[in-house]
Protein backbone atom coordinates (compact mmCIF):
# COMPACT_ATOMS: atom_id res chain seq x y z
CA UNK A 1 0.00 0.00 0.00
CA UNK A 2 1.07 3.70 -0.70
CA UNK A 3 0.05 6.75 0.51
CA UNK A 4 1.97 9.93 0.45
CA UNK A 5 2.27 13.13 2.80
CA UNK A 6 1.72 15.37 0.15
CA UNK A 7 -1.19 13.35 -2.00
CA UNK A 8 -3.55 12.99 1.63
CA UNK A 9 -2.86 16.48 2.33
CA UNK A 10 -4.14 17.39 -1.26
CA UNK A 11 -7.22 14.66 -0.80
CA UNK A 12 -8.18 17.25 2.77
CA UNK A 13 -7.66 20.33 0.88
CA UNK A 14 -10.28 18.72 -1.62
CA UNK A 15 -12.78 17.26 0.80
CA UNK A 16 -12.92 19.37 3.45
CA UNK A 17 -15.18 17.25 5.38
CA UNK A 18 -12.47 14.54 6.19
CA UNK A 19 -10.59 15.55 9.40
CA UNK A 20 -7.00 15.55 9.55
CA UNK A 21 -4.51 12.82 10.91
CA UNK A 22 -0.33 13.24 10.42
CA UNK A 23 0.47 11.20 8.25
CA UNK A 24 4.09 9.65 7.91
CA UNK A 25 4.73 9.30 3.93
CA UNK A 26 5.33 5.66 3.07
CA UNK A 27 5.40 4.13 -0.24
CA UNK A 28 5.99 0.85 1.21
CA UNK A 29 3.02 0.20 3.73
CA UNK A 30 3.10 -3.30 5.23
CA UNK A 31 0.64 -5.37 7.14
CA UNK A 32 1.11 -4.59 10.80
CA UNK A 33 2.21 -0.77 10.49
CA UNK A 34 -0.31 2.19 11.24
CA UNK A 35 -2.44 3.32 8.71
CA UNK A 36 -5.11 6.04 8.60
CA UNK A 37 -8.69 5.52 8.54
CA UNK A 38 -11.82 7.43 8.37
CA UNK A 39 -14.29 6.36 10.22
CA UNK A 40 -18.33 7.50 10.93
CA UNK A 41 -21.60 7.71 8.97
CA UNK A 42 -24.07 11.05 8.42
CA UNK A 43 -20.68 12.92 7.29
CA UNK A 44 -20.13 12.93 10.54
CA UNK A 45 -16.56 11.29 10.28
CA UNK A 46 -13.36 10.89 12.30
CA UNK A 47 -9.88 10.08 10.65
CA UNK A 48 -7.12 8.29 12.75
CA UNK A 49 -4.35 5.28 12.68
CA UNK A 50 -5.35 1.95 13.30
CA UNK A 51 -2.93 -1.06 12.68
CA UNK A 52 -3.20 -2.69 9.15
CA UNK A 53 -3.95 -6.37 10.52
CA UNK A 54 -7.50 -6.55 11.93
CA UNK A 55 -8.31 -7.90 15.38
CA UNK A 56 -11.92 -8.60 16.05
CA UNK A 57 -12.85 -5.96 19.14
CA UNK A 58 -13.91 -9.50 21.33
CA UNK A 59 -10.44 -10.50 21.31
CA UNK A 60 -8.77 -10.41 25.03
CA UNK A 61 -4.81 -9.78 24.80
CA UNK A 62 -2.36 -8.34 23.16
CA UNK A 63 -3.38 -7.19 19.37
CA UNK A 64 0.45 -9.04 18.38
CA UNK A 65 -1.38 -12.52 20.15
CA UNK A 66 -3.93 -12.44 17.18
CA UNK A 67 -2.52 -15.08 14.88
CA UNK A 68 -4.95 -15.54 11.78
CA UNK A 69 -4.20 -13.75 8.76
CA UNK A 70 -6.43 -10.92 8.67
CA UNK A 71 -5.07 -7.85 7.11
CA UNK A 72 -7.44 -8.57 4.22
CA UNK A 73 -11.14 -9.69 3.89
CA UNK A 74 -12.88 -11.04 1.16
CA UNK A 75 -16.34 -8.96 0.52
CA UNK A 76 -18.36 -11.89 -0.48
CA UNK A 77 -17.78 -13.45 2.84
CA UNK A 78 -16.57 -10.97 5.55
CA UNK A 79 -20.36 -10.27 6.38
CA UNK A 80 -20.92 -13.71 7.69
CA UNK A 81 -17.33 -14.48 8.80
CA UNK A 82 -16.92 -14.35 13.01
CA UNK A 83 -13.93 -12.23 13.07
CA UNK A 84 -15.53 -9.54 10.73
CA UNK A 85 -19.20 -10.04 10.91
CA UNK A 86 -19.70 -7.51 13.60
CA UNK A 87 -17.39 -4.81 12.09
CA UNK A 88 -19.02 -5.39 8.51
CA UNK A 89 -22.43 -4.45 10.65
CA UNK A 90 -21.18 -1.69 12.72
CA UNK A 91 -17.81 -0.68 12.07
CA UNK A 92 -16.63 0.35 8.66
CA UNK A 93 -13.79 2.58 7.45
CA UNK A 94 -12.25 3.79 4.30
CA UNK A 95 -8.62 3.58 4.17
CA UNK A 96 -6.80 5.73 2.23
CA UNK A 97 -4.10 5.16 -1.02
CA UNK A 98 -2.42 6.49 -4.09
CA UNK A 99 -1.92 3.02 -4.92
CA UNK A 100 -0.69 -0.46 -4.30
CA UNK A 101 1.73 -3.40 -5.38
CA UNK A 102 1.12 -6.69 -6.86
CA UNK A 103 3.82 -9.46 -7.53
CA UNK A 104 4.16 -11.78 -10.60
CA UNK A 105 6.46 -14.45 -11.88
CA UNK A 106 8.01 -17.55 -10.07
CA UNK A 107 9.70 -17.11 -6.86
CA UNK A 108 12.76 -15.89 -6.51
CA UNK A 109 12.09 -14.32 -9.69
CA UNK A 110 9.31 -12.14 -9.18
CA UNK A 111 8.55 -8.61 -10.36
CA UNK A 112 6.44 -5.96 -8.63
CA UNK A 113 4.33 -3.99 -10.52
CA UNK A 114 2.55 -0.78 -9.16
CA UNK A 115 -0.94 0.08 -9.42
CA UNK A 116 -3.70 3.25 -9.27
CA UNK A 117 -6.27 4.67 -10.86
CA UNK A 118 -6.92 7.71 -13.02
CA UNK A 119 -9.05 10.35 -11.08
CA UNK A 120 -9.03 14.16 -10.41
CA UNK A 121 -8.59 13.48 -7.13
CA UNK A 122 -4.75 12.15 -5.92
CA UNK A 123 -6.00 9.92 -2.90
CA UNK A 124 -8.76 7.16 -3.52
CA UNK A 125 -10.22 4.98 -0.79
CA UNK A 126 -10.10 1.32 -0.05
CA UNK A 127 -13.29 -0.31 1.40
CA UNK A 128 -12.25 -1.32 4.53
CA UNK A 129 -13.47 -2.88 8.66
CA UNK A 130 -12.63 -1.59 11.83
CA UNK A 131 -12.08 -2.41 15.75
CA UNK A 132 -11.06 -0.98 18.72
CA UNK A 133 -10.17 -2.99 21.33
CA UNK A 134 -10.89 -2.52 24.91
CA UNK A 135 -7.45 -0.88 25.34
CA UNK A 136 -8.63 1.53 23.01
CA UNK A 137 -6.20 0.27 20.01
CA UNK A 138 -7.95 0.60 16.61
CA UNK A 139 -7.11 -2.01 13.66
CA UNK A 140 -8.40 -2.72 10.39
CA UNK A 141 -8.63 -4.38 7.27
CA UNK A 142 -8.82 -3.81 3.79
CA UNK A 143 -11.76 -5.93 1.45
CA UNK A 144 -11.15 -7.61 -1.37
CA UNK A 145 -12.66 -8.97 -4.54
CA UNK A 146 -12.37 -10.64 -7.61
CA UNK A 147 -10.21 -8.71 -9.77
CA UNK A 148 -11.63 -7.03 -13.30
CA UNK A 149 -9.63 -8.24 -16.63
CA UNK A 150 -6.98 -5.25 -16.11
CA UNK A 151 -6.13 -6.43 -13.13
CA UNK A 152 -6.26 -10.30 -13.05
CA UNK A 153 -3.12 -10.49 -15.35
CA UNK A 154 -1.46 -9.63 -11.98
CA UNK A 155 -3.20 -10.85 -9.20
CA UNK A 156 -6.86 -13.01 -9.40
CA UNK A 157 -7.82 -10.71 -6.70
CA UNK A 158 -7.88 -6.62 -5.92
CA UNK A 159 -8.49 -4.18 -3.22
CA UNK A 160 -12.30 -2.90 -2.82
CA UNK A 161 -11.70 0.62 -4.37
CA UNK A 162 -14.75 2.97 -3.85
CA UNK A 163 -15.77 5.39 -6.62
CA UNK A 164 -17.40 8.84 -4.35
CA UNK A 165 -20.46 7.73 -4.51
CA UNK A 166 -19.78 4.08 -2.74
CA UNK A 167 -17.35 5.95 -0.05
CA UNK A 168 -20.58 8.00 1.83
CA UNK A 169 -22.84 4.63 0.40
CA UNK A 170 -19.86 2.38 2.37
CA UNK A 171 -19.74 4.15 5.66
CA UNK A 172 -23.79 4.85 5.84
CA UNK A 173 -24.49 1.60 5.39
CA UNK A 174 -26.60 2.83 2.67
CA UNK A 175 -26.87 -0.19 0.46
CA UNK A 176 -28.31 -3.78 0.94
CA UNK A 177 -25.37 -6.53 1.37
CA UNK A 178 -25.86 -7.89 -1.76
CA UNK A 179 -25.32 -4.83 -3.85
CA UNK A 180 -22.28 -3.87 -2.29
CA UNK A 181 -21.11 -7.72 -2.14
CA UNK A 182 -22.12 -7.62 -6.14
CA UNK A 183 -21.28 -3.61 -7.47
CA UNK A 184 -18.72 -1.97 -4.97
CA UNK A 185 -15.77 -1.31 -6.58
CA UNK A 186 -15.77 -2.19 -10.02
CA UNK A 187 -16.73 1.51 -11.30
CA UNK A 188 -12.90 1.63 -12.68
CA UNK A 189 -12.98 0.13 -16.22
CA UNK A 190 -10.07 1.42 -18.61
CA UNK A 191 -9.17 3.77 -15.68
CA UNK A 192 -6.01 1.21 -13.91
CA UNK A 193 -2.94 2.20 -14.37
CA UNK A 194 -0.31 -0.53 -14.04
CA UNK A 195 3.70 -0.61 -14.72
CA UNK A 196 6.48 -3.18 -13.52
CA UNK A 197 9.01 -1.13 -10.90
CA UNK A 198 11.98 -2.25 -9.78
CA UNK A 199 12.45 -5.07 -7.19
CA UNK A 200 12.91 -3.46 -4.10
CA UNK A 201 13.48 -4.97 -0.12
CA UNK A 202 11.17 -4.82 2.74
CA UNK A 203 12.92 -2.06 4.66
CA UNK A 204 12.79 0.14 1.35
CA UNK A 205 11.30 2.87 0.97
CA UNK A 206 10.81 6.19 -0.90
CA UNK A 207 9.06 7.84 -4.36
CA UNK A 208 11.76 5.82 -6.42
CA UNK A 209 9.82 2.58 -5.53
CA UNK A 210 7.09 3.33 -8.35
CA UNK A 211 9.22 4.68 -11.00
CA UNK A 212 8.74 2.79 -13.93
CA UNK A 213 11.45 0.00 -14.77
CA UNK A 214 11.76 -0.57 -18.33
CA UNK A 215 8.94 -0.76 -21.21
CA UNK A 216 4.92 -2.09 -20.40
CA UNK A 217 3.65 -2.66 -23.60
Amino acid sequence: MILSEANWAQYHAALSIIPSVAVAPSFNIKPTEMVPVVTGRDRNLTTSLARWWFVPHWHKGNVKDWKQTTFNARIETAFEKPSFRTAWKTDRCLVPASGYYEWTGEKGKKQPHYITVEQNLPVFFFAGLHSTLEDGSETCTVLTRAATPEIARLHHRMPVILNSQETESWLDFADEDEQVIETYGQDWTDKFRTWPVRKFGIKDDGPELIERDGFDF
